[in-house]
């Protein structure tokens, strides 16, 4: 596997135990809150983050993806978003150790409404609509748990919650 491709699926593979322990803190009972009526509810937000990982997929195997095309999704469960995770991780991991250089190296296009919003190599698509995507909506859904008085578990380093070093 050539260093383009590895330190994608690399950093992909460390991001998946974060992730999930984000998701894990997820309460039952507040998928419907939100922090502000312009946001999305808990459950949005913590199913849309299950399911970035399937822009892995989206990525490689087809050539454009038209945002707007898939409609927020609410969860009706936390087991339904951490299922959902699971199998995005699963299809994800597939998709990104069977990448070649040329397929990373080929454009990908995200269109809006039938116009080109932008077109890069695939590897570049990743890193923006995968990973940097996945950071974002995380980071976003540490700070609903933190709103909600959830303890908040360790992503990069301590929260004021745990600390992995102590």
């Amino acid at each position: 596997m050539a260093a383009l491709v590895e330190s994608i699926l690399n950093e992909f593979r460390e991001e998946v135990p974060a992730t999930r322990r984000v998701l894990e803190r997820i309460p039952a009972d507040k998928l419907g809150w939100k922090p502000h009526p312009k946001s999305r509810s808990l459950g949005e937000l913590a199913m849309h983050v299950a399911n970035i990982h399937s822009m892995a997929e989206r990525i490689l195997k087809f050539d454009e993806f038209s945002a707007g095309s898939v409609p927020p999704v609410a969860a009706n469960s936390v087991e339904e978003i951490r299922s959902t995770f699971e199998k995005n991780v699963l299809a994800a991991e597939e998709s990104l150790s069977n990448m070649t250089d040329e397929t990373a190296l080929g454009n990908w296009r995200l269109t809006f409404k039938g116009k080109e919003v932008f077109k890069k190599p695939r590897v570049k698509a990743l890193r923006t609509n995968l990973l940097n995507h996945l950071y974002h909506h995380r980071g976003q859904l540490s700070v609903y748990l933190r709103l909600l008085d959830v303890p908040v578990p360790v992503v990069y380093g301590p929260t004021a919650d745990e600390n992995p070093f102590a």
